[in-house]
């Protein structure tokens, strides 16, 4: 029994001598002794096209940062206006530390831009900055790379795609009110969302243009709210067989086969303001207004919104087709859960651009 007693205090002792070689063996960062990343040389200047959007507009490589041990590393390539100092910068992307080249597009180098320019942004050719910010936490100052330069001539308005109008009572048989399908592939497929305002059934076509050159129209009596129908270019009649306000259209241009889906009567905005209720969606209406030269169709809400409270928009008060952060590109708001948050309470003016190739939300303080 005395031996025991004895040894436990020599184990003891051994713990506490052990733990102690182990903390001076710990790795601690000196900053002093980091070596930053070199970032290569880029072209001298870059056109930006917005028809080349989803294309790579400038390639960035460099070494990796040495932060004195092995460690994981985060690089941030950083933008800013040329001889800001980085005062005011954006991050162009973020990369781990196996990846030390990163291609960027067109659009984010434009997006990038609009950015930093704000409400002073034009076409105007400018000198901007990049550099590598690398770290190895959110508490450590990261060290930077070298300063790379070039001139940047960007774009306004969004890439233009191929398009078919549809055009209908709902739009006066106006075509320059009209809204349309869109090629993302430019090819023989369109598609887009078409809001119809009640008026569906009223009547509406296709055209392949913004006259009455050449038309698609519906053959004989088409069932109502067919899912497919065949349509013709010769001795059609205007399309009555639909009801719902809004719908999702697929058309080859070549077959002529249209293809309907996504049949509504409304859409609204529901989350945490109204205890995501089934009746406490907030009402969306139809709005336009001409953007970057060309009218844009918007659904539109006003709302008091709390910070940090999360919030979707759908349609007919269910959960089928609903849109949030994944299905929207958006400005103004951020993303928590799967749902769409706001910064500060207020009142908001939320705007839904449906009727687009890549549908975006704009979300305003009033």
């Amino acid at each position: 029994m005395k031996k025991i007693q004895f040894i436990a205090p020599l184990f003891a002792l051994l713990a506490l001598f052990t733990a102690c070689e182990d903390d001076r063996d710990m790795t601690i960062y000196d900053e002093s002794k980091a070596t930053p990343a070199k970032l290569e040389s880029i072209g001298s200047a870059y056109v930006l096209d917005a028809q080349k959007e989803a294309e790579t507009a400038i390639t960035f490589g460099w070494s990796k940062a040495d932060m004195g041990y092995q460690a994981v590393v985060t690089y941030n390539i950083e933008m800013a206006a040329a001889g800001d100092n980085f005062t005011t910068k954006v991050n162009l992307a973020t990369t781990e530390s196996t990846v030390t080249t990163h291609a960027v597009t067109v659009a984010e180098v434009n997006a990038a831009i609009m950015k930093l320019m704000g409400d002073a942004f034009d076409t105007e050719a400018r000198d901007y900055d990049f550099r590598i910010a690398a770290t190895i936490a959110e508490s450590i100052t990261p060290i930077y790379s070298n300063v790379v330069s070039t001139t940047i001539t960007p774009y306004s308005g969004e890439r233009e795609y191929p398009q078919i109008w549809v055009i209908g009572d709902y739009c006066n048989w106006d075509h320059g009110q009209s809204q349309f399908l869109y090629s993302a592939e430019e090819d023989e497929n369109y598609a887009g969302m078409i809001y119809f305002d009640g008026k569906a059934s009223n009547g509406w076509k296709l055209t392949p243009q913004g006259t009455w050159d050449a038309e698609w129209a519906g053959e004989g009596t088409p069932a109502a709210e067919a899912s497919t129908l065949t349509l013709v270019t010769a001795g059609g009649g205007n399309l009555t067989n639909y009801a719902y306000t809004s719908y999702y259209f697929e058309f080859n241009s070549t077959t002529g086969v249209l293809k309907v889906s996504q049949a509504h009567d409304s859409w609204g905005v529901v989350g945490q303001f109204s205890n995501w209720s089934d009746d406490g969606d907030v009402a969306m209406t139809l709005a336009s207004e001409t953007k970057n030269g060309k009218l844009q169709h918007y659904l539109t809400a006003t709302i008091d919104l709390k910070a940090g409270e999360g919030w979707k928009i759908r349609p007919d008060h269910t959960w089928t087709d609903d849109r949030g952060p994944g299905n929207l590109k958006y400005e103004g708001a951020t993303e928590s859960g799967g749902n769409f948050i706001v910064a500060e309470d207020g009142n908001y003016t939320i705007k839904w651009y449906f009727n687009k190739v890549e549908p975006s939300l704009e979300v305003i303080k009033n």
